[in-house]
């Protein structure tokens, strides 16, 4: 079962690949339940039925939990009705999951904890990796302090999602600070951090065992971004990365550490030579990486799922 969203292109790159391997898979865009789809669930067994496609639970092998979003109630409801429903909704497929016995890539609760910048910047350290003085907060004098202490400056990043829902709809980068400017924080905390200089840029893809690392920097003559997802694809260069084995080893095992089958992590390479640990992203976007430089992620995924 591929659990994600109607918009979720990521989930057809790797559907492309059950179809070639001939096997039997069900996807689950979420918001389509409860209206489209009907679930049926009793303690000894559940069935899914997802148009003219049933699946028991004790028939599944394996479930990619990929992008699941919030379920989609009837129009015509109250705000309060359609509060209740949806957290009813929510609740019935939580619990699906909870009492699924199946291979899971990743585990749910898993994600949920592993999905978490100051869990993951707290437990970094201990895990081997060097990370960048950081700070939650919605203290000006707090900033102004970081700021101070960063030669190179400090950036903000968001502490969860970085798309912002508003008329066209917009992505939060990451995005230097000026100190000057800090006076007008508002009431929301933000996550700063003292700037890293970097060399470039590595996306890390951990599945299983495996760890696959792609360089990212801009094509020659093109100055790099703080953020190398503000730059367009094509002005980027993905090239494959050999990373030092224990640097390797330990992006395998912090993908682990969570209790996780697949993680994407972002890394700087350092001016001094050195690597700094940005974030584990326990769902990210991988397709782009595979398309760009051959390695055969979608192949080592479907593996991991038993296709």
């Amino acid at each position: 079962m591929v659990v994600t969203n109607r918009e979720d292109l990521t989930a057809d790159w790797l559907i492309l690949e059950l179809q070639r391997r001939g096997a039997r898979y069900i996807r689950f865009n979420t918001e389509d339940y409860p209206q489209r789809v009907a679930l049926d669930w009793t303690p000894t067994d559940a069935v899914l039925r997802v148009g003219a496609s049933e699946m028991a639970a004790g028939d599944l092998d394996a479930v990619w939990f990929r992008r699941p979003v919030r379920p989609r109630l009837r129009p015509g409801l109250t705000p309060a009705e359609a509060e209740w429903a949806t957290r009813e909704a929510a609740e019935a497929l939580d619990g699906f999951w909870r009492t699924l016995k199946t291979r899971w890539v990743s585990e749910p609760s898993a994600i949920r904890m592993a999905d978490s910048k100051p869990r993951q910047l707290a437990d970094a350290p201990a895990l081997g990796w060097e990370i960048p003085d950081t700070e939650i907060t919605n203290s000006p004098t707090r900033v102004s302090a970081l700021a101070s202490r960063s030669p190179a400056g400090i950036v903000c990043k968001p502490l969860r999602g970085g798309r912002v829902r508003q008329s066209g709809g917009s992505l939060f980068f990451t995005t230097v600070v000026d100190p000057v400017t800090v006076e007008h924080l508002r009431d929301e905390p933000y996550l700063f951090q003292a700037r890293v200089p970097k060399r470039y840029d590595i996306r890390v893809t951990v599945i299983g065992q495996e760890a696959f690392a792609t360089r990212i920097e801009p094509r020659a003559g093109l100055t790099p971004d703080v953020d190398w997802r503000r730059t367009p694809q094509t002005s980027l260069r993905f090239t494959r990365e050999r990373l030092p084995d224990e640097v390797s080893e330990r992006c395998v095992s912090t993908v682990e550490h969570y209790g996780l089958s697949f993680g994407a992590i972002d890394l700087a390479r350092r001016q001094d030579g050195g690597y700094t640990f940005f974030e584990l992203n326990p769902n990210g976007q991988w397709a782009f990486i595979e398309q760009a430089t051959g390695q055969p992620l979608r192949a080592k995924l479907a593996d991991q799922l038993g296709a």
